[in-house]
């Protein structure tokens, strides 16, 4: 049996459609998708429509709970932060049935497939899904690991693609389908495949259509609601940077200079700011 393990598709419609194309050509028709569909992208709702369609397992991360709450949570002005502008345009673009669907998954899941050896899946991990687990974190692993029956662990959130076999267990992060940062611009998922009574897995890239991305990016107008941090997803894609989290640091920078702390999101005139530097000094160019 061969599964295909993704997670982080972040509204990227496009490279979901090729992941996907690629792995029926291979006979996969089975999915483990860990979280993190939608946000940063211009294609929720295609995404949900496609993922919700397929056979397997599905979970939530983070951006599912971001999104949700700021359905929710009616005692704050939401719009008023431009940090979260694209965080908004998602969420107001999203059908009913769709928030629906978000709404009903659970931030983890243990599979079971007929004689198989189980599966623990998790967006950040199994105690929170906001953490990041890394390879060379062995420590933090380990203990994961003890306290968990499965003999595999699946992880996303951190973009970054990975596998370790730790005591006689597989860990393993799929990368990014949606917002990756590799040299080959390339769309991340791993498979899974059981043969000698284990799993094992491949990594593999997928190479997609990120003109057409960009393109659905200005046509369905999260260019212009997202301003800057949509600019450098896209940038982000192509170069294999994450200019994103540069971007943020700076801020955060900004902000303590500016004697701001304590604050969850990045202060507008902080925002603009960092913008203003970030273009006069770093010179990206955008459309």
């Amino acid at each position: 049996m061969k599964i295909g393990v993704l997670a982080d598709i972040h509204g990227n419609f496009t490279a979901l459609e090729a992941v996907i194309n690629y792995s029926m050509n291979q006979g996969i028709d089975h999915f483990i998708i860990a979280g993190d569909h939608i946000s940063d992208c211009p294609n929720p709702n295609e995404v949900l429509n496609r993922i919700s369609k397929l056979k397997g397992w599905t979970i939530g991360g983070n951006r599912e709970e971001y999104i949700l709450k700021t359905i929710d949570d009616k005692t704050t002005d939401w719009n008023k932060y431009r940090q979260l502008d694209s965080i908004i345009w998602t969420r107001d673009k999203l059908e009913t049935h769709n928030i629906e669907f978000i709404r009903d998954l659970t931030n983890q899941k243990s599979i079971q497939i007929e004689d198989f050896d189980t599966i623990r899946v998790v967006h950040g991990s199994t105690d929170d899904v906001y953490e990041h687990l890394y390879p060379y974190k062995e420590d933090r692993l380990v203990e994961i690991l003890n306290k968990i029956d499965e003999k595999v662990l699946i992880c996303g959130h951190t973009h970054e693609q990975w596998s370790r076999v730790i005591n006689g267990k597989l860990v393993l992060n799929p990368g990014s389908v949606g917002v990756h940062f590799n040299k080959e611009s390339s769309a991340e998922f791993s498979i899974l495949s059981w043969s000698n009574n284990e799993w094992t897995v491949q990594h593999k890239k997928i190479k997609y259509d990120i003109e057409k991305l960009e393109k659905d990016f200005l046509m369905k107008g999260l260019y212009e609601k997202g301003g800057i941090w949509s600019k450098m997803i896209v940038e982000s894609l192509k170069e294999g940077v994450n200019r994103n989290i540069e971007f943020i640091e700076m801020a955060d920078r900004n902000a303590k200079k500016l004697g701001y702390s304590n604050y969850q999101y990045i202060p507008n005139e902080v925002w603009r700011i960092t913008e203003e530097q970030w273009n006069n000094t770093v010179r990206r160019n955008y459309l």
